[in-house]
């Protein structure tokens, strides 16, 4: 069985709008279209609701663990807004990381950390495993063209950057570089998943996206799809429904539907 995910927090506020704009200023994020604060894997959802106080009566009950890459940084930005420190920044140092904890606006407790190499290298002592056990995964894809690819990548998926910089694009969970090689494109470089398969190639079609066919042993495509079941890692189903399309450098990109039973 697999265990189940937390996808978002719920912060209700009676000023959700307010509340809301603060946490953009705050983490330099912006709100999606169904109002989520995109912080890393989770969603924060601050949501409006006329049965609570305005100011929250136990802010210690719940607190949010907000994980950052530089916290001196973030506490100088939660400065400038007028943050009120229940606990002020400081390194911990049998934890190898940085603490800080903050009052938000409608008194709601959250604490931002900064783990340190310090800490991951206490951590591996500790409970042993390889170097690499512990860290997280990322995508890099190579562009030889960087205007060109943040072209596809925005008018063909409809995604934006998050950071630009002279050396390539960052999106959410993936970076796209400048290079001067070409990938072959003879392998899946990085990988979609999606609840509904054929809607994501159908509107992807609609901007402009082609799909790849397939005809080989093991492997046929019909309409640009096709069911690879049996021994596939598919997140707990058996198996996988995908489509594979290229970028504008050759990268070649799978889209896959758990198959279940």
């Amino acid at each position: 069985m697999n265990s189940p995910a937390i996808g978002s927090i719920l912060l209700a506020s009676t000023d959700p709008g307010r509340l809301r704009a603060w946490y953009e200023k705050a983490f330099e994020a912006e709100a999606d279209g169904d109002g989520f604060l995109r912080l890393g894997g989770v969603g924060l959802l601050i949501d409006g609701r006329d049965d609570i106080a305005a100011t929250a009566a136990e802010p210690a009950r719940v607190i949010i663990n907000l994980h950052v890459g530089d916290a001196s940084a973030t506490a100088r930005r939660l400065d400038a807004l007028g943050a009120t420190w229940v606990a002020a920044l400081e390194y911990r140092e049998p934890a190898g990381a940085w603490f800080a904890t903050f009052a938000d606006p409608d008194g709601n407790h959250v604490q931002i950390i900064e783990l340190t190499p310090a800490y991951w290298a206490a951590r591996r002592k500790r409970l042993g495993g390889p170097v690499l056990a512990a860290a997280s995964v990322t995508t890099r894809l190579p562009a030889q063209d960087l205007e060109r690819a943040r072209r596809f990548y925005a008018e063909k998926l409809g995604l934006e950057p998050l950071e630009t910089r002279p050396g390539g694009l960052r999106y959410e969970g993936f970076a796209v570089f400048r290079s001067a090689g070409k990938p072959s494109g003879e392998h899946t470089q990085m990988g979609w998943h999606v609840p509904d398969l054929a809607a994501t190639v159908a509107e992807l079609r609609e901007r402009g996206v082609e799909f790849e066919e397939y005809d080989l042993p093991g492997l046929r495509t019909a309409g640009g799809i096709a069911e690879v079941a049996g021994n596939y890692p598919s997140a707990g189903g058996f198996g996988e429904r995908a489509a594979w399309f290229r970028d504008s450098e050759g990268n070649l990109h799978g889209i896959g539907q758990t198959l279940r039973g």
